[in-house]
């Protein structure tokens, strides 16, 4: 089932065009190759899948709608390969891989806090987050491509931070950086004062190294000449609590955004309900009208949304919820 929303409603004019830059490979199972500035295009965007046993059931469905779709240039997920509930075991991982592979077209993956950050839990597994991370870098970062049986060429930050990424595609800008949920993994304390999560050292130099790669694809996009900017991570900064280690990056978005001549779209995860909104404000809490967020399905939610790409339109970005009918429950009437 799909629903279009009328992107003027939810106050999510992008304004694209100009002339396509995207990397050309001859490779036949490369996926950056964009014939045309012209051609419309949709992405995909995913995410907190799949979640425990019905997870499991329910997520190849949602692939098999994605990979059905032959307009779809590539698939963005946005963290979350498993619920905060479950063990982080080697199994968790090698069913990511596995799901990824499934993916007919390129997949750009970015970090949950479900597969590193909270794994110290003792339902996890009392696992070293750090480790888990290192393992992330390994299993999905360890190369310049993206996931799935196509893949496009991307940008990685830093051999320190591969899982940063950024990739250009037509007139547009890609941006995915690991900012998790839980705080963006910074030290948390209870009443007494005892820490209880969190890493400060840890949260310092990625913050760092993740502002400094905002700013590094803004430019990007200046120098591109790029219509918009697009910019994905895990966290929903505003309503998943605590949120105060998420002031600098919002900060850097406004920062970045206000200066910015093009639109900018945030994509994120971790709640669970998809949303259009314009939540980011500038120092006089005024909404920053050329951000728009989309926040992706997930959890019990097993369906996808696309962001349609149409030059030729004067809006280009049209948001499209597709839900997946075989997942959805059986509803008993109030």
């Amino acid at each position: 089932m799909r629903r279009t929303l009328a992107v003027a409603a939810v106050g999510a004019l992008v304004m694209l065009g100009g002339t396509l830059t995207a990397n050309a490979s001859g490779d036949s199972k490369r996926g950056d190759d964009h014939e045309g500035s012209n051609r419309a295009y949709e992405i995909a965007l995913i995410g907190d899948a799949p979640y425990g046993d019905t997870g499991r059931v329910q997520f190849p469905r949602v692939i098999d709608e994605i990979n059905a779709n032959h307009r779809l240039a590539f698939t963005v997920f946005d963290g979350d390969i498993k619920n905060g509930s479950e063990r982080c075991d080697q199994p968790q991982y090698d069913l990511a891989v596995k799901n990824f592979a499934s993916f007919r077209r390129p997949l750009v993956y970015v970090p949950g806090d479900n597969e590193w950050t909270d794994c110290d839990r003792p339902s996890n597994g009392s696992y070293d987050p750090n480790e888990r991370l290192a393992l992330i870098r390994r299993t999905f970062a360890a190369t310049p491509d993206s996931l799935g049986q196509r893949t496009l060429k991307l940008e990685r930050q830093t051999p320190a931070y591969p899982e940063n990424v950024r990739w250009q595609y037509g007139a547009v800008t890609y941006v995915g950086l690991n900012i998790p949920g839980s705080d963006n993994n910074a030290p948390q304390f209870d009443a007494s004062g005892k820490q209880i999560d969190g890493d400060q050292a840890e949260y310092t130099a990625r913050n760092a190294a993740n502002l400094e790669w905002l700013d590094r694809g803004f430019a990007a996009a200046r120098e591109a000449g790029s219509k918009a900017v697009v910019v994905v991570l895990q966290a929903d900064m505003w309503t998943d609590e605590p949120t105060a280690h998420f002031a600098d990056t919002k900060r850097k978005l406004a920062q970045l955004s206000i200066a910015f001549p093009g639109q900018v779209l945030l994509v994120n995860g971790d709640t669970h309900v998809f949303k259009v909104d314009k939540p980011l404000t500038d120092a006089k809490n005024q909404v920053i009208q050329n951000v728009t967020r989309v926040q992706t399905f997930g959890s019990a939610q097993n369906h996808w949304v696309s962001a349609e790409i149409d030059p030729k339109d004067p809006e280009v970005f049209t948001f499209h919820e597709h839900i997946v009918a075989a997942n959805l429950p059986t509803y008993v009437s109030p």
